[in-house]
């Protein structure tokens, strides 16, 4: 998926995910029964989960490298949800609802206030392309300058 920077929010809005069934759907991490990545693998950005944690690699991503959040890191999906059920509403209309929906979402998922000093929040929303098939939006976090981390931002369940 392509890159809009918004704000301190970058949004990615793009050509990513024509076909869903294709890499984006790919899953080869293993994961333990409580969902969270056991043991790294590729996975595509439709099967990453609220807690995966992942290297960031490409502006377009399909798929990423997930790793077990306790291994070195960049990113970590901390917020999932989907744009509503309309005709494309064009890139800027899909880039604000991200950004806006990732801001709110990160309090009640982290537990933290944003602080764009140290974090940087990334929205992944689906493309013009993939529209007709992906309303999916990923919140990620990182450090503010994508550096490795090791651990969790988001909340444990249990």
């Amino acid at each position: 998926m392509r890159f809009l920077l918004c704000c301190l929010v970058t949004v990615f809005v793009g050509s990513g995910c024509g076909e869903p069934d294709k890499l984006s759907l790919r899953d080869s991490s293993v994961r333990s029964p409580s969902g969270d990545i056991a043991v790294a693998g590729r996975v595509g950005v439709l099967r990453l989960l609220p807690g995966d944690c992942f290297l960031v690699g490409a502006d377009e991503i399909e798929e990423v490298d997930a790793v077990p959040c306790d291994e070195d890191h960049q990113a970590e999906v901390f917020a999932v949800f989907d744009l509503a059920d309309t005709e494309w509403p064009g890139a800027a209309a899909v880039a604000q609802v991200t950004k806006s929906g990732c801001l709110d979402r990160f309090r009640n998922a982290t537990g933290h206030v944003f602080d764009p000093v140290h974090m940087a929040i990334t929205g992944y929303a689906p493309s013009e392309r993939s529209w007709k098939e992906d309303r999916r939006v990923l919140c990620v976090v990182t450090a503010h300058d994508v550096s490795l981390v090791r651990g969790q931002v988001t909340r444990q369940s249990g």
